[in-house]
């Protein structure tokens, strides 16, 4: 998603990520995954008391090791604030391509 974020912000897109996790647990699984958070070039919102995740339905949905947890989900919101694209994952790496999400917002226009 990274490395493809000029092509989004050309299409007048802001990314964000919004993480369940405190802020050392998220840390700790970025460096666990090789990377820092100033490795990251998007904004990395955090989710600890869950509201997102709730209010997008994706909160406790997935069995993740031995434990629940939300579901991987990437959503489309116009400038109205109205969602426009949904895909809640089936699995943990169950994502749409940068391809598809350029897709859908070119749709929007």
């Amino acid at each position: 998603m990274q490395a493809k974020l000029e092509s989004l912000r050309g299409l007048n897109a802001t990314v964000l990520a919004i993480d369940p996790h405190d802020r050392f647990s998220s840390q700790f699984l970025l460096k666990e995954a090789g990377l820092s958070t100033a490795d990251l070039k998007i904004p990395l919102l955090l989710d600890a008391g869950l509201t997102a995740s709730a209010a997008y339905g994706v909160l406790f949905q997935m069995r993740i090791h031995t434990e629940w947890s939300t579901r991987p989900a990437t959503f489309i919101v116009d400038r109205d604030g109205v969602i426009r694209f949904i895909q809640r994952a089936k699995t943990f790496n169950d994502r749409p391509s940068v391809a598809q999400i350029i897709e859908q917002l070119k749709q929007l226009d």
